[in-house]
């Protein structure tokens, strides 16, 4: 099934703030902001109004905003237009597209 075919398990919203640690299956929208350690089989998106800070462990993300401190993309990571990266990312698969933007120490392939 496509990423963007999961269907939708929860949104984190714009304005909306949380702190502390997140484990689901599906896939899962930050267009707020939150601070911890996100961990996901599956599917991660930060939207161009979210913001992440902290450990991210996903199978793919999908970063539109920011993504910072630790990130692993297990599968894929595609980097928006206006998405941003910093701090140290771990991506099997990394997909840049032009304007995005990043500002870390990278490691992408096969481990």
């Amino acid at each position: 099934m496509p990423t963007r075919d999961l269907p939708l398990a929860a949104l984190l919203g714009k304005g909306a703030r949380y702190s502390g640690e997140m484990s689901f299956e599906g896939r899962v929208r930050v267009d707020g902001s939150f601070q911890g350690r996100i961990f996901t089989e599956d599917v991660l998106e930060i939207g161009e109004s979210g913001v992440v800070d902290g450990q991210i462990d996903a199978a793919t993300l999908i970063v539109a905003g920011l993504a910072k401190g630790d990130v692993r993309a297990r599968e894929k990571l595609i980097l928006q237009p206006t998405g941003r990266l910093e701090g140290k990312v771990d991506a099997r698969v990394l997909d840049v597209r032009p304007g995005g933007r990043i500002s870390a120490q990278v490691r992408s392939g096969e481990p």
